[in-house]
Parts: C-alpha cells; structure tokens; sequence
C-alpha cells in the first residue's frame, strides 16, 4: 500500500519521467521520520488544525519516565498514522555522555514478513548535569 504523496512521486504515467522503484521499507522509515518531525498545530482558542506529528521530545521533560510516555505516545502515533508497520515497539539506545543525542529504534514487521525490522532515529536529549 502508498500513501497518496508516495504514489505521486513514484509515477510511471507516460511523459512524466519514471521514479525510482518503490520500496516499503524505506517509505515507513521516511514517514516515522516525518512523524518524528513534525508539530501538531493548535490555533487560537486550542482549536486543533492538524494532528499529525509528535510534540518535540524536550516539551516531555528529562526523565526517564518523561522518556517512556513520549515513547507510548510515538508508538500510538505509529499505529495511527503509519498502518504498515505492524507490532511496533520503541527501544532506547543512549549515546555517548557528550553527545546531545539519543538513539530511538523503532521495530516492527512490514506486511508479509514474518520478522522485525529495526528502524533507528536521533532524537534530541537535555543535557546531562556533571
């Protein structure tokens, strides 16, 4: 299955030039990213626009519990808004003390796989007090 956006860039109408293949794998990463990304947007009033994306990691706090609910929040994102990926779950891998990120796999099964893939993203981290 393409999203919309997806079909659109991997056309193969006459006349419209020929995208790359397409490949799911690569697509799910790109919309986790995407996911990762982007802000929900709220207008005046608290009406909410658009609920697509994750609110910024650092907007959750610096603990570790602060790190688990985003984390339960992404992967009801995933479920939501990426439908491809099956069975997702989130691993937390930490980066070198001076190093201001934190890796975030992301595994999963893609339709008709019977294994996990790993999907691994920087995420920003607070900095840790010396």
């Amino acid at each position: 299955m393409q999203f919309l956006l997806e079909k659109l860039v991997n056309r193969d109408e006459p006349g419209m030039g020929k995208a790359p293949p397409f490949e799911l794998a690569a697509a799910v990463a790109e919309q986790i990213q995407r996911l990762v990304q982007c802000r929900p947007s709220v207008a005046s009033g608290d009406i909410r626009i658009d609920d697509f994306g994750m609110p910024s990691i650092v907007e959750f706090g610096v603990g570790s519990s602060d790190r688990e609910r985003y984390g339960r929040w992404l992967i009801r994102a995933i479920a939501h808004y990426e439908p491809r990926l099956l069975e997702p779950r989130l691993e937390w891998v930490e980066g070198d003390r001076d190093s201001l990120t934190a890796a975030l796999k992301i595994h999963g099964r893609l339709p008709g796989e019977s294994t996990a893939r790993e999907f691994r993203f920087a995420v920003p981290r607070a900095e840790q007090r010396r």
